[in-house]
């Protein structure tokens, strides 16, 4: 579906990419946490809109409209990942063992799915990391195997035929090598 400037994001994006021309400039903000979208109700936001919608209002852009989206499903993420589980619980924290192996402190005010999902902002205190020596390393690798058969969903090749001729943007996500490597090490082993 076209915007009434005649690019689709996709093209917008593509030629924004390529240093093209272009009618706009792409605007794709990440969406808020849970105490922000919390604040901006408190504020005045209306709860019966997408924030996304009056965001754009506000700021004076028109949202961006797209045919309906469909997902790759393809999961970059460890295979297995960890077990999640509270280890301690005491003075209003837990200590906590994540999906990516590190065991943190959390305030008790939260639980792990904040940690996985970062649906909020979530202060941690780090007690240990899953990479500390070499072989620790090794047994990381088997997790990031790329021919495990879970990493695609079973109608992989139907959603690629149906995002042959799309006009928004797919996007994949990658951890890049420093935020990888402070997930399996932590800060003071990388400096």
């Amino acid at each position: 579906m076209a915007t009434t400037d005649g690019m689709t994001p996709r093209e917008r994006y593509i030629q924004t990419l390529k240093f093209g021309k272009v009618d706009r400039i792409p605007f794709m903000p990440g969406g808020p946490r849970e105490s922000t979208l919390k604040r901006w109700y408190g504020e005045g936001l209306p709860k019966n809109e997408p924030w996304m919608n009056v965001l754009c209002r506000e700021i004076g852009i028109q949202p961006e409209r797209t045919q309906q989206q469909v997902w790759h499903g393809v999961e970059t993420k460890m295979m297995p990942v960890f077990e999640e589980k509270v280890l301690e619980h005491k003075d209003g924290h837990y200590i906590v063992q994540d999906w990516m192996g590190n065991i943190t402190e959390i305030s008790d005010e939260f639980d792990v799915t904040y940690i996985r999902s970062a649906k909020d902002f979530v202060t941690r205190k780090w007690h240990k990391f899953p990479v500390e020596t070499r072989a620790d390393f090794e047994d990381m690798k088997k997790r990031y195997n790329p021919d495990e058969p879970k990493r695609y969903p079973a109608d992989f090749a139907e959603r690629v035929k149906k995002m042959k001729d799309r006009d928004y943007v797919v996007s994949i996500h990658v951890s890049g090598p420093f935020w990888q490597l402070r997930e399996w090490c932590g800060f003071e082993p990388l400096c």
